[in-house]
């Protein structure tokens, strides 16, 4: 089946043209700023979480801007799996389209190289363009959907788990380098990996990247920074770039970082993405209900875009790693869904590997078919002792498969927020995806995913 196929239009689609004065004033006082910069990383995520980039000399991209000329990505931009095999059905004549979004320029560790994320336009010939399938697009669409209708904004804030590892001198194989004592020791702060990560903080801090606070996690060798509120694009934005500066600090020193959620098999070391969504403003407590059953309702089904491959469940236990059932709590970190105040939730069950734009919309969209149906919460608060012998919900997916069913069935209507392309193109992908990585030994797929994630 083709997934992309020539009907794929969207009434808002404009052509994928680059203003020419803007960009290239921008990049100009940039140049200006920073002369040892020559080279452009136009970056992008990919529907697997995996961060691709089409590298331009600046001067090259300031010319070709000054002309008015729109920049490739590649046809292939968001349809090749996480190691890299084309999804069946990609057309060849297809062409994906950079739409920097100029706020995110940033030098990159690596020396006289930047950065700036994009978004993605696509095109076929003889067909309008459309923005249907781009993520970063599409939880921009989902925002206003929310602005609009509900005259409802909101702040998203992550918590960044990760591990230092290295591969082995004799196997090649990774194992965790950083061992330093966890759950806030000093001890921890001893570790050698440690100094680094307080470099990479304070290039990130001169990036205008908020970091609140960092300390060590789990047993051992584990550390999370706690990335400060920020509406919903900049807050991935930023942790995108957050991803990055970590990777980039520890790979010259022949480690590498990974927030890969069970890094190491039958280790209890888990890494998380706990994402924290608040609702501006607050909403009337009925109106603040139905958006939580509409998150609840449909959790299964958001699944299969938090915890986006089968390494994801294996931190899912119950009461524990995001809990394994639909639920929630005031201040109860044993369910899936935590609420800290009226309004604000911290979600559990996400980690690193998921594509937060994608993410964020569908969960976003889910809370606002809660509010569009008033959706009744019948769920029990589980942080209130009254319901301490409270039944357990519904089971969430044992396995990305599982989770990749719901979404597709949408028995939920999922689709009518963030739409039936891109919901088919994910389950399209990631089911290729988990059959492609079946073919490879577990222990080279745990090894791609910590170099990637």
């Amino acid at each position: 089946m083709n997934f992309l196929s020539r009907s794929l239009t969207t009434p808002q689609a404009t052509a994928a043209t680059t203003t020419p004065s803007p960009a290239v004033e921008i990049l100009k006082q940039f140049q200006q700023e920073r002369p040892d910069i020559k080279f452009l990383r136009w970056q992008w995520q990919d529907y697997s979480g995996v961060q691709r980039a089409r590298v331009v000399l600046l001067d090259t991209a300031i010319a070709q801007l000054a002309e008015g000329q729109p920049m490739k990505a590649t046809g292939l931009a968001l349809t090749c799996s996480v190691d890299n095999h084309l999804i069946p059905g990609t057309p060849t004549d297809a062409q994906f389209w950079l739409v920097p979004d100029w706020t995110t320029l940033h030098p990159t560790i690596s020396p006289g190289s930047a950065q700036v994320l994009c978004s993605l336009d696509y095109t076929l010939p003889g067909q309008p363009m459309t923005q249907a399938l781009c993520p970063r697009h599409t939880l921009s669409r989902v925002l206003e959907q929310a602005q609009t209708r509900w005259d409802l904004s909101f702040l998203v804030g992550f918590e960044v788990e990760f591990v230092i590892m290295k591969p082995h001198p004799e196997t090649g194989r990774l194992e965790r380098y950083s061992r330093g004592w966890g759950l806030f020791s000093v001890a921890g702060l001893r570790d050698p990996c440690y100094t680094h990560v307080e470099q990479c903080v304070l290039q990130l801090q001169a990036r205008g990247v908020d970091i609140q606070a960092i300390h060590t996690e789990g047993v051992r060798g584990q550390y999370e920074f706690a990335l400060g509120p920020k509406p919903p694009l900049q807050a991935v934005d930023q942790l995108l770039l957050v991803h990055g500066y970590l990777k980039d600090t520890f790979a010259p020193l022949g480690c590498a970082v990974t927030m890969v959620p069970k890094p190491v098999p039958g280790d209890p070391l888990a890494n998380g993405q706990h994402t924290h969504l608040s609702l501006q403003p607050s909403p009337a407590p009925e109106l603040e209900a139905s958006f939580l059953a509409g998150m609840l309702k449909r959790l299964p089904a958001l699944s299969a875009f938090c915890l986006p491959q089968d390494v994801s469940y294996e931190r899912l236990k119950p009461f524990v790693g995001g809990a394994d059932a639909v639920g929630w709590g005031t201040e109860c970190r044993l369910t899936p869904v935590r609420k800290l105040e009226p309004g604000r939730w911290e979600i559990r069950c996400v980690d690193a590997m998921a594509n937060m734009y994608l993410t964020l919309a569908a969960v976003i969209g889910a809370g606002l078919l809660g509010l569009e149906g008033r959706e009744p919460l019948v769920w029990p608060d589980l942080g209130d002792p009254v319901n301490a012998n409270a039944d357990p919900g519904e089971p969430l997916p044992k396995r990305l498969e599982e989770a990749l069913d719901v979404l597709h069935a949408d028995a939920d209507g999922l689709a009518n927020v963030i739409g039936r392309k891109i919901i088919d193109l994910y389950v399209a992908t990631k089911r290729f995806e988990v059959a492609s990585l079946a073919k490879l030994d577990p222990e080279e797929v745990r090894g791609l995913f910590a170099e990637l994630f």
